[in-house]
């Protein structure tokens, strides 16, 4: 506040006026309009912050998947296909798996993020469509289908690199791996609460352990 020269300030109006600026911080803090520091999401809980891929693996590439099933099949392409939410920990802690799973086999393996809030209630007898396969229970849900739409793996629960590369390896006829591959950092971090799980081989580790307390 700016006061004119030669007048005094009313310290009884500016009392009335900060508990007025106080009474409109509780307000909106109890809508919800000034998010808390317990609000702040991260890839250690089951709080929604955004999409897992964009947020915690700076991927926009693969949501929502490019190509369908029935299309891969058609073309003669395994996919891989991740049923997830965006407020579950093993789905977030997945994303950065998936991601380095396309920078691997791009060209050689149809990837599908599936969000299971966007499957139609209307369940499918198709075989050829990704919803097909969708327990409807558990997430993340992995399903491996070759290029002649046969299943090959079927997983409930949170994969490791190693755990998905393996099979992929083999169906696309490779040899196995014989040095373990390091998860680099994303070119950028958009989230706060994201940037702490993106250092170098550090990344792997939160696949198989919590966080320290």
């Amino acid at each position: 506040m700016i006061f004119g020269v030669g007048t005094r300030p009313s310290w009884r109006r500016i009392g009335q006026r900060c508990i007025s600026v106080l009474i409109l911080v509780f307000l909106l803090c109890g809508f919800g309009m000034i998010p808390s520091q317990d609000a702040i999401a991260g890839i250690y809980d089951d709080e929604f912050d955004g999409n897992i891929f964009i947020l915690y693996a700076s991927n926009a590439a693969l949501v929502p998947p490019k190509v369908s099933l029935a299309a891969a099949i058609q073309k003669e392409i395994p996919t891989l296909i991740m049923f997830y939410t965006d407020d579950s920990q093993e789905c977030k802690q997945n994303a950065l798996v998936l991601t380095q799973l396309q920078a691997e086999y791009k060209r050689q393996l149809n990837l599908m993020p599936i969000m299971v809030d966007a499957i139609k209630a209307q369940s499918t007898d198709d075989p050829t469509d990704a919803r097909y396969y969708y327990n409807g229970q558990f997430v993340p849900q992995f399903v491996l289908v070759d290029a002649t739409g046969q299943v090959v793996l079927n997983q409930n629960g949170k994969m490791s690199f190693e755990q998905l590369d393996e099979p992929v390896r083999t169906l696309l006829g490779l040899a196995p791996r014989t040095e373990p591959l390091v998860l680099d950092r994303p070119l950028f971090s958009p989230s706060p609460s994201a940037d702490q799980t993106f250092f170098g081989e550090a990344v792997r580790s939160f696949q198989d352990a919590p966080p320290e307390e």
